[in-house]
């Protein structure tokens, strides 16, 4: 709809109604009280109707259509295929498009209204959000299988061992960086202070260029499993940080889902529930 349209169904509900429902000053925009409580109605009225449709699709075996799904990097390779296909088993009718962002970035495109839900591997607690926890992991050190750690047999390695070695690090609004730099902060150590040379948006240029020997670089445990068995990385946990992973369903809570991806959200929920 264009300004004016929407500027027109306003007036009219506002005439309709009787009331005041926008504050406006200028372009700031604001519910009043009186529009407060209409969307609230508003909000359970489209909950009905949905919950309704739902009700139906299921009771007539017809869930159809399409998600869109918005994943950062790590579910989306990790988690979602297997998720998929076992959606797909119960509703093959359901087809799927992923949209790829940072943890920051899905965040960023729910609360605007661009997405409906997606997939994290960052705490967003304390937001407009709903949140899901579906499973952990933990970041793990890589390092190329030459060089000074060639010779390393232990899982674990201290911060000392690691502290002047030369870093790449995720881009700012990666879920693992975050993770990693808080848990540095956590332990009394300046992020300020690592020697980074490069920060690299893709996972597999990362762990490419670790092979290289450009340097170290702290990653999900679970998008470097098969490097590691193959002797094509080192892994190691590092001692005394606090490196546990969560992934998370996340939705907005006040948008009305889809019967579809309503139906999705409680899948996804029984699914990582399952024993």
């Amino acid at each position: 709809m264009t300004q004016p349209t929407i500027t027109g169904h306003i007036q009219s509900l506002e005439n309709k109604l009787g009331t005041v429902l926008l504050n406006r000053n200028g372009k700031v925009v604001s519910l009043t009280e009186a529009g407060q409580i209409l969307y609230k109605h508003a909000v359970n009225i489209l909950n009905t109707r949905e919950q309704a449709l739902f009700s139906l699709a299921q009771y007539e075996g017809k869930l159809e259509g399409e998600l869109v799904i918005a994943s950062s990097t790590v579910p989306q390779r990790y988690l979602l295929p297997d998720l998929l296909a076992a959606f797909n088993l119960r509703y093959p009718e359901v087809t799927f498009t992923i949209r790829q962002f940072d943890s920051k970035g899905v965040v960023d495109a729910i609360t605007s209204g661009a997405m409906d839900f997606g997939f994290v591997g960052t705490d967003t607690s304390g937001s407009d959000l709903e949140v899901i926890q579906l499973c952990q992991g933990r970041l793990l050190l890589i390092t190329p299988c030459h060089g000074k750690f060639q010779h390393f047999k232990d899982t674990a390695l201290t911060w000392d061992q690691v502290a002047n070695e030369t870093f790449m690090l995720r881009e700012g609004g990666s879920g693992s960086r975050t993770l990693f730099l808080k848990g540095l902060e956590d332990k009394g150590i300046d992020p300020a202070r690592l020697s980074v040379v490069a920060t690299i948006e893709n996972p597999d240029t990362i762990k490419q260029c670790v092979m290289a020997g450009l340097g170290v670089a702290v990653v999900s445990e679970r998008s470097v499993e098969d490097e590691v068995r193959l002797g094509l990385l080192k892994g190691f946990y590092i001692d005394g940080l606090d490196l546990k992973q969560s992934f998370y369903f996340i939705n907005h809570r006040r948008r009305v889902l889809s019967p579809i991806a309503r139906a999705f959200r409680a899948f996804t929920a029984e699914y990582y529930q399952a024993p």
